[in-house]
């Protein structure tokens, strides 16, 4: 005999809305650029999220999140970051945010994102696009509208690649002064000699040119208070990068290095053309003194050796450098021989132990140099270790 059944659906009474836990809701926002007018477009973002998202009452305000001249392509924007670790913390349950352009312009960065927030129970409103992750057709139309967004991002990068390359064959240079000592620009943008840094320049070629090191020279600047355009003190290689710029010639050489697809500054090895632009801008230095400095550069530059730029110093990292001295010829560490042991205890290999495994077929690569004591009989011996990084490993070396 059938039983007739009788199926009755039961609704879900919701407690009220004063009863039910507030949703902890925050905003994030970026802009591209640091420029004023943008930076204006970043705060009425700050305004509107917070004004909306204060409007609800079942809302609790937990926040703006944002990023201002940072890539959306970039993971590691640290509004971003910090947004991100909240949610792992448990508190915040929404994120608003304009667009997907705005909250990463990355797919593999933006789906990976989405997807952590997701397992943590933290949805992403996507405002212009109508999207909310939680929602079940949400991470498909994600997938879609940000592959779409990938493109034109691309798209948009090589345009203004063309638009740059094009102003470079005109021979319209495009230079920051402010990272260019000796060198301001004048109201009209145009590049300017500042006098009193210039004098720094002159001074630097002038004792480079009488036989001073660049490592001599980056210490008396350093011990004159002499200062550099960042708030970094002088090394070697900052007085080198000073006598090998075209710039204080009054030429420029464009496109050292150039914005990949993905947003990476990245520099130019033969992947781009190059502009030369001659006598772009007033010179601090004449052609000759340049041309002389170049050549004296070369002619001072070090030989090549066997182990030259493969051994590292097992305290600091530093690169071990070639030192002969009456004692003979030694490997030390870097940092040991420019700061003194105030910054590093360093290491020294005779060069003779060294060689003794030169004829190993698996010495390529970079090495740490490890130091080792032996005490036995009485008598206190080094010996040394060197370990690649592929896991090859020479032990036990001595004289």
């Amino acid at each position: 005999m059938t039983v007739k059944r009788k199926v009755s659906e039961i609704k879900p009474v919701l407690p009220p809305s004063y009863l039910r836990p507030k949703l902890k809701v925050c905003a994030y926002v970026r802009v591209s650029t640091g420029h004023e007018k943008q930076l204006d477009s970043l705060e009425n973002q700050r305004q509107y999220y917070e004004r909306i998202i204060t409007a609800n009452p079942e809302y609790e305000f937990c926040g703006i999140f944002s990023d201002a001249g940072i890539s959306g392509a970039k993971e590691q924007r640290p509004g971003f970051q910090a947004m991100l670790r909240e949610a792992r913390n448990g508190n915040i349950d929404i994120i608003m945010t304009k667009s997907i352009s705005r909250f990463a312009r990355n797919t593999v960065l933006l789906l990976e994102a989405v997807r952590e927030l997701k397992a943590l129970g933290v949805g992403v409103i996507f405002e212009e696009q109508r999207i909310n992750t939680l929602s079940s057709d949400g991470e498909l139309m994600l997938t879609v509208l940000a592959s779409v967004a990938d493109e034109e991002r691309k798209s948009v990068c090589g345009n203004v690649r063309w638009a740059v390359r094009s102003r470079y064959k005109r021979g319209e240079a495009m230079i920051n002064a402010n990272q260019l000592l000796g060198y301001a620009k004048d109201e009209n943008g145009h590049l300017i000699v500042d006098e009193e840094q210039a004098e720094i320049v002159r001074l630097i070629y002038k004792k480079y040119l009488k036989g001073i090191s660049a490592y001599q020279l980056a210490k008396e600047l350093n011990e004159c208070n002499i200062p550099t355009y960042t708030n970094f003190p002088w090394s070697s290689q900052r007085v080198l990068r000073i006598l090998s710029n075209e710039k204080y010639k009054g030429d420029c050489l464009m496109q050292k290095s150039f914005v990949d697809d993905n947003g990476k500054l990245v520099r130019n090895k033969g992947q781009c053309d190059q502009y030369y632009i001659e006598d772009n801008h007033l010179a601090i230095i004449s052609k000759s003194q340049w041309q002389s400095a170049q050549q004296l550069r070369k002619d001072r530059k070090p030989k090549s050796y066997p182990f030259s730029g493969r051994l590292h110093c097992p305290l600091c990292g530093a690169v071990l450098i070639r030192k002969v001295s009456a004692w003979g010829v030694d490997w030390e560490c870097g940092t040991y021989l420019h700061h003194g042991k105030v910054t590093c205890h360093g290491i020294r290999v005779p060069e003779d132990i060294l060689n003794k495994i030169t004829c190993e077929e698996h010495f390529n690569g970079h090495w740490v140099v490890e130091e080792e004591k032996d005490e036995t009989k009485g008598k206190r011996e080094k010996g040394y270790n060197l370990v690649s990084t592929d896991g090859y490993s020479f032990g036990g070396l001595r004289r």
